[in-house]
């Protein structure tokens, strides 16, 4: 029962593929393990409704985003192998209680003239404001692909490149650095529709009150430049199409095949044990799982207890607030009432994600889950994922990708099947008063953060396995030591959200990893 490989990897989500792919491509035998029984890890999707088995539900993320700007889609050739994106225009929509809204087209003139309509201040700052993040991208989107520690010539020119040509910008970059994404949104804009469409997007990367979380509106600038990307069949496509590609390679792919041991021999990883018992030797292991649980894979003993203590310290959800995410399967349509018919413009609000929540209630939302409480109302955002796919729900329904940035991972009374029917009951009350169709009810996949965890052995269901931070990124992500280009543990390498850049679709820590070894094996 036992194979030997060049590199061994844990977990078949986006980014231990993105690793076995260049791997193979580079002439190295790859083995991919996968506890599950299909590919995806973050990026699967399924018909998980027993009573809608026609609509494919997702259960994390929706769209590519980052990805479509790292090369990883040309160089594994993923539109090869069955790929394929739409980019709904606008992207993003607040909803504000009065009937009025705002988008955010890929044309920033665009969602510049629709801020001024409601502040004429915020429509001549957006465009300001995005001078500033396309700055902030410039320079972060080359730093997001470097190697921490060990910059190629290619990002490394370009980071400088980009550092000279905003040197201008550097004090206001700093502010941006430094600052929470609410008070940026306040400093810049007045109205408050204006401020929620920001807040409610950096919702989606953490606490809008976390310093240094502003650099969060750099999402702003990738959609402007990149579309949302959202692939059609949902995000297993795009997971099956990095499949077919790493195994047209030549590296292999074992599903329910979880892992029982990182081997780790004479104080380097050697390899795993599988819990049916047979062992893949191998020089290198890339664990892109959380890393947390990789390390409570090492063999008993053979890491040192301060480095043990150190990861497991590493904060996931440390704030007590997480997504909670639910599915609803409709018999009927999806749509607007009153904000689509209120519009100026031929906008289709319907195919956009619906921001619901004023800035007020994105505050408390983040504060109710720091506590444990659960409020009544919420700050969420609504993506009708089959007004623009179609293919996502049966002829006639619909799909609603219902995503609550910010709940109590642990909350006071406990996530009981009561609480979570409570919880979906006051979510659809509300955003009912928004959209028409979610009457039409069949069935729904709700998951909370422990639902989560449990599904996926992601610490306390935290989707970017560690928290962003400025303590936590670089070659400090996962923890100090572990990001380096000189791994903790000789042989074991983190390769997932946990390690450089974080979460989010893009592939690059997986390709990071991937280039360590390579260098290494040579």
């Amino acid at each position: 029962m036992n194979e030997e490989a060049d590199v061994v990897i844990v977990g078949a989500g986006h980014n231990g593929m993105a690793a076995a792919g260049y791997l193979s491509r580079a002439g190295k035998r790859a083995i991919v393990v996968e506890r599950m029984a299909k590919v995806g890890g973050m990026t699967s999707s399924g018909y998980m409704i027993p009573e809608a088995p026609q609509h494919l539900v997702t259960p994390c993320a929706v769209e590519l985003l980052f990805v479509r700007g790292t090369g990883l889609i040309e160089d594994l050739e993923l539109e090869k192998y069955g790929l394929r994106w739409v980019d709904p225009d606008p992207t993003y929509a607040y909803l504000h209680p009065d009937g009025s809204s705002v988008c955010l087209f890929r044309d920033a003139e665009r969602t510049a003239d629709d801020m001024a309509r409601l502040n004429k201040n915020d429509g001549k700052n957006y465009l300001k404001f995005l001078k500033l993040l396309n700055a902030l991208m410039d320079i972060g989107f080359p730093l997001m692909q470097a190697e921490p520690g060990r910059p190629d010539i290619g990002n490394l020119s370009k980071m400088i490149g980009g550092a000279v040509r905003n040197a201008k910008l550097k004090n206001e970059l700093q502010i941006m650095a430094a600052g929470t994404s609410d008070q940026i949104a306040c400093e810049w804009f007045e109205h408050p529709a204006n401020i929620a469409l920001l807040t409610n997007t950096a919702a989606g990367a953490g606490p809008i009150d976390d310093d240094g979380n502003a650099a969060a509106y750099m999402i702003l600038a990738v959609l402007h430049k990149l579309g949302t990307g959202k692939p059609i069949g949902s995000l297993q496509t795009f997971a099956d199409a990095l499949a077919r590609s790493v195994e047209a390679s030549g590296a292999k792919i074992k599903l329910n095949a979880p892992v029982a041991e990182i081997l780790i021999e004479d104080g380097a990883a050697k390899g795993v044990r599988l819990e049916d018992g047979s062992i893949i030797k191998a020089k290198a292991v890339i664990a892109t799982c959380d890393p947390r649980t990789a390390f409570d894979l090492t063999t008993p003993g053979a890491v040192e207890r301060r480095l043990m203590q150190r990861i497991q310290h590493a904060p996931s959800n440390r704030s007590n607030a997480a997504p909670f995410l639910a599915n609803i399967a409709m018999s009927g349509p999806l749509t607007l009432k009153r904000h689509q018919d209120l519009r100026h413009d031929k906008a289709d609000l319907n195919k956009a994600v619906g921001y619901i929540g004023t800035p007020q209630e994105v505050r408390d939302s983040f504060a109710y889950a720091r506590r444990g409480d659960i409020p009544k109302r919420h700050a969420l955002s609504l993506t009708p994922l089959s007004n623009s796919d179609p293919t996502q729900a049966p002829p006639g329904g619909s799909l609603a990708y219902v995503y609550v940035p910010g709940m109590a991972v642990d909350a006071r009374e406990g996530w009981t099947q009561a609480v979570k029917d409570r919880t979906m009951s006051d979510l659809i009350e509300q955003m009912s008063e928004y959209y028409d169709g979610l009457q039409t009810e069949v069935g729904r996949f709700v998951e909370t953060p422990r639902d989560r965890e449990k599904r996926l052995n992601a610490t306390n269901g935290c989707v970017t396995h560690i928290d962003f931070g400025s303590l936590r990124s670089g070659q400090n992500r996962p923890a100090t030591g572990f990001g380096s280009p000189k791994p903790a543990v000789p042989g074991l390498y983190i390769g997932g959200a946990g390690a450089h850049p974080g979460g989010g679709i893009s592939g690059i820590p997986g390709r990071i990893a991937a280039k360590r070894i390579l260098r290494i094996l040579k």
